[in-house]
């Protein structure tokens, strides 16, 4: 990911927990961002007792992941 900030390149990050209210990412994500260079999503809500991510979940957002590359693609 840092690398991928430093060059400038887009780039997606699924997160593996939802975002809170107001949720605003931090620095040079938050730049990523306003410049159209960072997606930040997440198919879970927000849990404030932090979910414990497993793996079937690891699985699902790779396939999110390459279900939005693919459609990127056409």
């Amino acid at each position: 990911m840092e690398v991928l900030l430093k060059e400038k390149l887009p780039f997606i990050y699924l997160a593996d927990n939802g975002f809170r209210e107001y949720y605003k990412p931090q620095d040079n994500l938050f730049d990523a961002c306003a410049a159209g260079e960072l997606l930040i999503l997440s198919p879970w809500e927000y849990d404030a007792s932090k979910r414990h991510i497993s793996r079937n979940d690891c699985v699902m957002l790779n396939n999110i992941a390459a279900e939005i590359a693919n459609e990127c693609k056409k």
